[in-house]
This record gives C-alpha cells, structure tokens and sequence, in this order.
C-alpha cells in the first residue's frame, strides 16, 4: 500500500512539473538577464558585437520532459547554463577547467 502511494505521489509531481516547466521564451529572458546582471548591466561589446557580427554566441534549448535547459556558449566555453522547473530558473556557469 505505501509503494502505491509513492508512485502516486510521485506521478503527482512528475504531471505538474510537466505542465509548469518554462518554454524557451521564459528561459532566453531569464538567461538574458542573469548574463546582463554578471556583465554589471550594458555592455558595450555587446553593441559593438550585434553591429560587426563577430563574437555570435551558441543557444541551445533542451526539453527535458519535466525541465528544460538552456545552454549559452561562447566559443568552447559555457558562458550559463540555465535549468528550469516549476516555473523556476537556476543558472550556474561552470567553474573553468
């Protein structure tokens, strides 16, 4: 009876974490502004970049059935990688190796 309850709690929080998890709009924003709050706001390389087209950056969005992720590359380097679940962000950038 206890196993069967689990499974039901468990199944219970697996369906809303499907239908709460953010689409890709919801992630590029949040990652947008976690790169503006690291880079301490405006950045004019940023400008300079968007104008001569140098310097584009890799987005990559991935579904995760109940999470998503979204990566954001800078050459070989992750620049933040973004999880999202419940309609909640967390971003981290990876320690350099």
């Amino acid at each position: 009876m206890r196993t069967l309850i689990i499974l039901l709690l468990a199944g219970a929080l697996a369906f809303a974490g499907y239908l709460t998890k953010p689409d890709e709009n919801a992630q590029r924003a949040n990652a947008e502004k976690v790169l503006a709050e690291r880079r301490g706001g405006f950045d004019v390389s940023d400008l300079i970049g968007d104008v001569l087209g140098v310097g584009k950056d890799e987005r990559k969005f991935e579904d995760l059935v109940v999470a998503t992720r979204y990566t954001i590359r800078s050459g070989d380097d992750v620049a933040v990688e973004c999880l999202g679940l419940f309609g909640q962000f967390l971003c981290s950038q990876p320690a350099a190796k």
